[in-house]
């Protein structure tokens, strides 16, 4: 994932993330994707970038789901790991800490995919919902 112009390594899948904040049953919020309508993202091939004298070569891509291009403060969003509704609830609690790791490309190298994933998400594109 790229926000703020770094890339992370969640501990899932994107459509999986799970909201950290605390609910008034003092329970973990169950909104996953960071709620409804926030997976506004885009995947895309970007070179792997070596970072602290790394070895890389220029020619290497990487999948990424890049979020850069949304408002500054819906990346601080992400980055915090709140779903919309406690986003605008500043005095909840967290009751898990963001799951984001710092991307490493020697540490994560299992983790670099050359092609995009075939289920991703193209802008304006709203997936169907299913008939009852």
């Amino acid at each position: 994932m790229q926000l703020l112009y770094l890339r992370y390594l969640a501990s899932c899948p994107v459509e999986e993330i799970q909201c950290v904040t605390q609910t008034r049953r003092r329970v973990r919020c169950s909104a996953k994707g960071l709620g409804p309508g926030a997976l506004r993202g885009v995947w895309s091939l970007v070179p792997v970038s070596a970072q602290r004298g790394q070895l890389a070569l220029p020619s290497d891509v990487m999948a990424v789901y890049n979020l850069t291009a949304l408002p500054y403060q819906e990346q601080l969003r992400w980055r915090s790991q709140r779903c919309l509704q406690h986003d605008a609830t500043p005095t909840a609690g967290d009751l898990a800490v963001a799951d984001w790791e710092t991307f490493d490309p020697l540490r994560h190298h299992e983790h670099i995919h050359a092609r995009l994933p075939a289920h991703r998400r193209r802008p304006g594109f709203a997936p169907r919902q299913a008939r009852l």
